[in-house]
């Protein structure tokens, strides 16, 4: 079975380099990008099968990001965990609206978002 491929965006190379060693570990494919534009250019050009979206971003934020990535016919039906800071209820409500799979809190638990992130991808 091919390795499934994870698009994380994120604006803190920190966070960028945690998740991708991580996540390679757990033997999925990774590719990062630093902001909303260099991300939803990586997610149209490759093939992507979940995005980690962070909401605070320069250039074009998680929520703008989210909202292209769902209008367009190639990205529709790419799954999206958003992964904020951002803890009010009108944040929340919004990745909803706009088609995320589910909302994850930072700081997280990398044992939790892996859960999350295994039920979105087989699912």
């Amino acid at each position: 079975m091919p390795k499934k491929t994870i698009l994380v965006v994120d604006n803190k190379p920190d966070i960028l380099e945690f998740l991708q060693k991580r996540l390679e570990s757990q033997d999925y494919q990774v590719i990062t990008a630093s902001d909303g534009v260099e991300g939803l250019k990586k997610a149209i050009s490759q093939e992507i099968d979940l995005v980690l979206l962070d909401i605070a971003m320069p250039k074009k934020d998680g929520f703008a990001m989210l909202k292209e990535l769902k209008s367009q016919e190639a990205t529709k039906d790419i799954q999206v965990i958003i992964v904020s800071a951002k803890r009010e209820t009108k944040s929340i409500l919004e990745g909803q609206n706009l088609g995320s799979f589910d909302y994850f809190l930072k700081p997280f638990n990398f044992e939790e978002l892996i859960k999350h992130i295994k039920r979105c991808v087989w699912s």
